[in-house]
């Protein structure tokens, strides 16, 4: 029975409502982390003392990764799940984006990521039990334009889970990842890698959909989960009717993501 959580990118959006779900409806304890003291805050407010711990930091931080894990092993019990669900991205035409902006999205999306996996296989693997969850995304399968860097680092997730479950076959620890769609909350992050705007994405499935149909994995063996059908039909498509699906990206793609990507700008 899975009793002790951590959460990472727990201040809005899937990490937000990941925390709210696993401490209502599964009682656990969840350490939740994120840089937002403040919306840590005001989430272990709305549960009582005790069911969600927040630690704040910058993920990307190596030293701030040892402090965290620290506080996990302090945990009654230890850890029995990580959710890896902090991520950056941005769109960008990738001849001009900035070098900066590229080491942050994979410093965060695969170099924490995997420290983080790194740590838990070993502390799992020595309880003999436990689950890693990576919240990757349908673009960790297809490609997208001017999505190319957290594409990218999305596979590399995916490559990770594909390769470390049978590292981990035996141990009593499962790796597994979510793919999901475009949700409400993800657009000003990841398209615009502003971490300041919150506002509803247009055309996003509902964050607590997604999140109910992603812990529902939790209690399944898939490697992959594809939580709702808006995830699962353009994975599905470009793997049985690859040529069709590049014909329609490639000429519907780079039109509709420039447009978007306009749009966003105005509306933020």
């Amino acid at each position: 029975m899975l009793k002790t959580a951590l959460v990472t990118g727990a201040s809005s959006g899937l990490g937000r409502e990941l925390v709210r779900q696993l401490a209502r409806d599964r009682g656990m304890t969840v350490l939740a982390t994120a840089r937002r003291r403040d919306l840590l805050e005001t989430l272990v407010d709305e549960f009582p003392s005790g069911s969600v711990i927040i630690e704040s930091g910058d993920i990307a931080d190596a030293e701030f990764r040892t402090l965290l894990w620290q506080r996990v092993e302090r945990l009654p019990g230890g850890l029995d799940l990580l959710v890896n669900n902090a991520g950056l991205g941005n769109y960008a035409d990738f001849r001009e984006q900035n070098p900066e902006a590229i080491r942050q999205i994979f410093d965060v999306n695969v170099m924490a990521l995997m420290d983080l996996t790194q740590r838990a296989a070993k502390h799992m693997s020595v309880k003999g039990s436990g689950q890693i969850l990576q919240i990757s995304s349908v673009l960790g399968f297809v490609g997208l334009p001017y999505s190319s860097v957290y594409v990218a680092s999305k596979h590399a997730v995916n490559g990770l889970v594909k390769s470390l479950r049978y590292e981990l076959r035996g141990t009593g620890v499962r790796i597994w990842a979510a793919c999901p769609g475009r949700t409400e909350s993800e657009f000003s992050q990841v398209a615009l890698a502003d971490p300041s705007a919150n506002g509803p994405v247009p055309y996003g499935e509902p964050t607590d959909k997604v999140v109910r149909a992603i812990l529902r994995g939790l209690d399944g063996r898939s490697t992959f989960l594809l939580p709702t059908w808006r995830a699962w039909l353009p994975v599905t498509v470009a793997h049985w009717l690859p040529n069709p699906y590049e014909w329609f990206i490639s000429r519907w793609g780079p039109k509709h993501f420039r447009e978007e990507i306009e749009r966003a700008k105005r509306d933020c």
